[in-house]
């Protein structure tokens, strides 16, 4: 507040991907608009993180993931199903890459709530390569028991 009355500041959300499981988001102030855009960008770029895929085109198994009040769940999909989730998950798939999933979201749908969650729920997936080390089998019995592609 000042003698003119309340300050504007204006608000942004940027999330930026190349496609090809690399994505980051960012967040940004300012009194002008594409002042804060442009801040949100620049933190996004510097926020990039990796994302593994699995067959670069679903995530490898389901994952259900909570952030705060936010409730997030995410189920791989067979070839050609397409992306059927809410708009923000929506938009982090089309940036990571990821092709086929369905998601659904409870509780808080705060935009950066699910984005927060969304990406957490990325980075806990376990890989079928990480599964088999684990239990000490060979990647094709894991892979043909849970990963049967129809």
């Amino acid at each position: 507040m000042n003698a003119k009355g309340r300050q504007k500041k204006m608000y942004a959300l940027v999330l930026v991907g190349n496609g090809k499981g690399l994505a980051g988001y960012g967040e940004g102030k300012d009194e002008e608009t594409n002042l804060a855009i442009r801040k949100a960008t620049n933190r996004a770029i510097r926020n990039l993180q990796y994302f593994e895929r699995y067959d670069d085109r679903t995530v490898a198994h389901d994952i259900l993931h909570k952030f705060h009040a936010t409730r997030i769940e995410l189920r791989a999909r067979q070839p050609g199903f397409g992306i059927r989730a809410n708009h923000v998950i929506h938009e982090i798939c089309k940036c990571i890459g990821i092709q086929d999933i369905s998601g659904k979201v409870r509780g808080s749908k705060s935009p950066m709530n699910v984005l927060k969650a969304t990406f957490e729920a990325f980075q806990q997936q376990r890989m079928p390569e990480d599964i088999a080390k684990i239990r000490g089998k060979k990647i094709s019995d894991i892979q043909h028991v849970y990963f049967d592609s129809q």
